[in-house]
């Protein structure tokens, strides 16, 4: 939107940040899922370190489990 009316969009709005999809709620967003934006859209985080984004169990730091599945995200 052209706020100053000098036809230029946004032209002092270059320090957009990146946000993360979080499908799953648990704070922890996708990496493959960004968007770019001046402040942080509904449904997104600033963290994109979500190894599985569609389980909201499964994120870095939660607890491991016995069950052959990566809780905790490291690998």
């Amino acid at each position: 939107m052209d706020e100053d009316c000098d036809v230029l969009v946004d032209e002092d709005a270059l320090d957009f940040d990146t946000y993360y999809a979080d499908t799953d709620g648990d704070a922890f967003g996708d990496a493959g899922a960004s968007t770019e934006d001046c402040a942080q859209p509904s449904g997104y985080v600033g963290d994109d370190s979500d190894c599985d984004d569609t389980d909201a169990s499964v994120y870095p730091g939660a607890d491991e489990t016995c069950d052959g599945e990566d809780e905790d995200c490291d690998g």
